[in-house]
C-alpha cells in the first residue's frame, strides 16, 4: 500500500466516514463503504494524478460506493421480504426506549457508541435529502468551507451553501415541533 495514499486516508478519514454516513444513514454501514471504497481507490491508485486533490478524489469514490449501496437496497427492500421479516414487523414496537440502552457515565455522558443519542435529532436527519444531509454533516460536524463541500461532492459552491442552509432550517423546524408535541404531551394537551 502506497505511503501516500495511507497518510491521507488516514487524515481525511471522517470526512469520507461522513460523506457514507450521510448517504447511507447508518453508522457501522459507513465504515464498511468507506474500507470498501479505499480498496477500490488502491486498485485505482495508478489513476489519480499527484498535485490534485486527494480527498476530493476519494470523496468521489465513497460517494459512488455508498450510492450504488443505497440502490441496491432499494431495490432489494422493492423486490419483496422474507417471510421471516414479516413476521418480525408483526411483533409489537413500544415507543419507549430501551432502559438497558440509555446508559450514562458517572459525568452523565452517553458511551461513544450510543445509538439513541437523539431520536428526534435522527428522525429529523433522515428525512433529508442523501445530499443536503451530507453537505450539513460535512459542514457542522467537520466545518469544512462549502468550496471543500462542493469539491467532495461534485455540487457547484452555491448548492452546497443552499442545502446546509436549507437542511439547518428544516431540522430546526422538526425539533421545534417535536419539541412542542412533547410538552404538549407532558401537560395532558
Amino acid at each position: 500500500m502506497p505511503r501516500e495514499f495511507t497518510d491521507q486516508f488516514r487524515a481525511a478519514y471522517r470526512v469520507f466516514w461522513l460523506i457514507a454516513a450521510g448517504i447511507v444513514r447508518d453508522r457501522a454501514l459507513a465504515d464498511d463503504i468507506v474500507q470498501e471504497a479505499a480498496i477500490i481507490a488502491l486498485g485505482k491508485w495508478d489513476q489519480f494524478k499527484p498535485g490534485t486533490s486527494f480527498r476530493a478524489w476519494m470523496g468521489q469514490i465513497v460517494r459512488y460506493v455508498a450510492f450504488n449501496h443505497s440502490r441496491s437496497e432499494r431495490r432489494r427492500r422493492a423486490s419483496g421480504m422474507e417471510p421471516a421479516a414479516v413476521e418480525h414487523l408483526a411483533e409489537p414496537v413500544s415507543d419507549e426506549p430501551d432502559p438497558a440502552a440509555l446508559t450514562v457515565n458517572a459525568r452523565g455522558e452517553l458511551p461513544p457508541d450510543q445509538r439513541h443519542f437523539d431520536d428526534d435529532v435522527m428522525r429529523a436527519l433522515g428525512e433529508l435529502s442523501q445530499t443536503a444531509r451530507a453537505c450539513l454533516l460535512l459542514r457542522t460536524l467537520e466545518g469544512l468551507e462549502y468550496s471543500e463541500i462542493s469539491s467532495l461532492l461534485e455540487i457547484p459552491e452555491g448548492t452546497a451553501m443552499s442545502h446546509v442552509h436549507r437542511s439547518r432550517q428544516a431540522l430546526r423546524r422538526k425539533l421545534s415541533a417535536a419539541k412542542e408535541g412533547a410538552q404538549e404531551t407532558r401537560h395532558g394537551a
